[in-house]
């Protein structure tokens, strides 16, 4: 039972063959027709030269929709909010304070106070 069938969609890799399929085929249509108008004979084992792209050898290229530099931004802005919605639940619900005292400066240095105490 084929893909088309089961109302599921074909997959990348079967769609990509279906495509060169008809593109080989329309080729060679367009060859035969035009082998029918030409007037003068051609070099029969001529390569491609490299300027000129075969069609079966184009490259895909993809153009980046968010550049670089602003998906650092983004990765490090995504940080920052792990970093302290961590810190307010860790202090609030595992620590029994106040969420909002995780901002303040005057929590930090208790904590370090604390830490540099012990050791």
């Amino acid at each position: 039972m084929s893909n088309e069938t089961k109302n599921e969609p074909l997959s990348r890799v079967v769609r990509r063959k279906e495509r060169e399929q008809q593109r080989s085929a329309k080729s060679a249509l367009d060859d035969a027709a035009a082998s029918l108008h030409e007037e003068q004979p051609t070099e029969v084992n001529e390569p491609p030269s490299e300027a000129e792209p075969t069609e079966g050898k184009r490259r895909f290229v993809r153009a980046r929709l968010i550049s670089i530099w602003l998906r650092l931004v983004i990765v490090i802005v995504l940080m920052a909010i792990c970093l302290a919605t961590g810190a307010v639940v860790g202090y609030s619900a595992l620590g029994d304070g106040e969420w909002l005292d995780v901002f303040r400066l005057s929590t930090w240095q208790h904590i370090l106070d604390v830490v540099e105490k012990g050791t």
